[in-house]
């Protein structure tokens, strides 16, 4: 009976096994920002000069391509300031000739969660740049790719071998350079359907908790930088006018009285400030709301790479 018992569990079993085997090893192989960032990291540890961080919205609105310097991008979506630290305590060492950092402080981000040890973009990093974000020695789930997310695995393997994804178009420096899908094109950049619309993705919820602790964190982040002589760049990128005109005047405030502290304390950090900038940056420029496109990224990168410049 026993026997038996372990027969067929072994057969019901091993076909899932071998099944999550392929399908680990067909996403090691996949086409994705984080494998070209990767080969850019082996091929040109020596040339980085210019790191970025920070989340989607740092993704989207900086290309490298319109950067002199050459510029690692390595924000992206959901990323928050604890991961941007850890990744950079893992990087930096490697990269020998890195003069600059490029930091993303939005209109929220000390008002909302870090990400913590258990993010699920962990063993991604661990994978593409071998950064060891957990708290402990990586386990063999954490080695794991399809098993951070199996949904959007899944649907980049359909992109990949299937549907021959022609929206997915990335440059040498991963950059999404034809990333123009989104609501804005979708309302044909009509600035009256954009006002109408009642759904904006945007924080109006203040946490002296969490703002204390994120607060704290960032001038760590600084501190860390400051100390290894580096140049570090603060961005806020730009915003809509109609996401602007529904800011929280609470988080603000306390966003920027941050800033003031930062700019009076850390005589190495200089700052790129375009969120409120509506005169630049049209709907044209807009994936969304708090997104830029390609169009809108061009111009943005274009500021950052003058103060990198006046910088070297």
């Amino acid at each position: 009976m026993q026997r038996d018992l372990i027969k067929y569990t072994l057969l019901f079993f091993t076909p899932l096994i071998i099944g999550l085997i392929a399908l680990e090893l067909i996403s090691r192989n996949l086409t994705n920002e984080f494998k070209v960032k990767q080969n850019s990291i082996a091929l040109h540890q020596e040339d980085i000069e210019t790191i970025v961080t920070g989340s989607s919205q740092m993704k989207r609105s900086i290309n490298p391509e319109w950067i002199d310097s050459y510029t690692l991008n390595l924000s992206s979506s959901g990323q928050h300031h604890d991961t941007d630290f850890k990744l950079l305590k893992e990087l930096v060492p490697q990269f020998k000739n890195l003069k600059t950092v490029v930091l993303e402080v939005s209109y929220s981000h000390f008002e909302l969660p870090h990400n913590g040890y258990n993010f699920w973009k962990n063993p991604l990093y661990l994978y593409y740049y071998k950064a060891n974000l957990f708290d402990h020695t990586p386990y063999l789930k954490d080695r794991m790719l399809f098993l951070t997310s199996p949904p959007k695995f899944i649907i980049n393997i359909k992109q990949n071998f299937y549907l021959k994804n022609p929206e997915f178009d990335v440059n040498e420096f991963g950059y999404l350079i034809n990333g123009y899908a989104g609501m804005f094109k979708k309302l044909n950049y009509d600035e009256s359907k954009i006002k109408k619309v009642k759904e904006i993705d945007i924080n109006h919820v203040s946490n002296d908790i969490i703002f204390n602790k994120n607060t704290s964190y960032f001038y760590e982040m600084l501190d860390y930088l400051s100390e290894r002589n580096l140049n570090i760049i603060v961005c806020n990128v730009p915003m809509y006018k109609t996401y602007l005109e529904i800011r929280n005047p609470v988080i603000l405030k306390r966003r920027d009285s941050i800033l003031k502290v930062v700019s009076e304390t850390y005589p190495s950090v200089h700052f790129l400030n375009k969120e409120e900038d509506s005169i630049t940056f049209e709907a044209e420029d807009f994936v969304n709301h708090s997104h830029l496109n390609p169009k809108g990224a061009k111009k943005f990168t274009e500021k950052l790479n003058k103060i990198i410049q006046q910088l070297d």
